[in-house]
């Protein structure tokens, strides 16, 4: 088991931008976007992620890309967890224009 304290804080950002945005942000906006036909839930996410100071989430808020782990993969190759692959997924929260306040 591995501690927080183990874990760098790059790799801690990766998989929390993982299981944050991109599992649970993405469906939920999807979601969203369903129900309500023309509703764009993301710069209502830009903003909020505009208002903590922390070097990560402005360029979060910039990277073209999110990490998309590759889970088919770890379970076809029976990998531990730990070994998990990220491949580059279009980062919704990084649209064109979009203004933060």
């Amino acid at each position: 088991v591995k501690l927080l304290s183990d874990v760098p804080r790059a790799a801690g950002w990766e998989r929390l931008v993982y299981c944050l945005v991109v599992n649970h942000l993405c469906e939920v906006a999807a979601a969203l976007a369903e129900r309500r036909p023309g509703f764009d839930p993301w710069p209502a996410a830009r903003r909020e992620l505009s208002r903590h100071d922390l070097p990560e989430a402005a360029a979060l808020l910039t990277a073209p890309t999110l990490p998309g782990k590759t889970n088919l993969l770890l379970r076809w190759t029976g990998a531990d967890g730990a070994a998990a692959r990220y491949l580059p997924l279009p980062n919704p929260l990084a649209a064109a224009g979009a203004e933060l306040p």
